[in-house]
């Protein structure tokens, strides 16, 4: 998932040096709401340790 989240950063950043701000954009703030859901799955998911 963090691969798949720099993979759509670095999309982020070539689409607006090419000149391609809008659909930076909308890749942008489709990178931030992946990465939000990803940080609350994994805070609130309960650990696996068996002791």
């Amino acid at each position: 998932m963090i691969a798949l989240l720099f993979a759509l950063l670095t999309a982020v950043m070539a689409l607006n040096c090419f000149g391609r701000t809008k659909a930076g954009n909308v890749v942008f703030f489709l990178t931030l709401a992946l990465s939000v859901y990803w940080l609350k799955f994994h805070a609130t998911s309960q650990l696996t340790i068996q002791l």
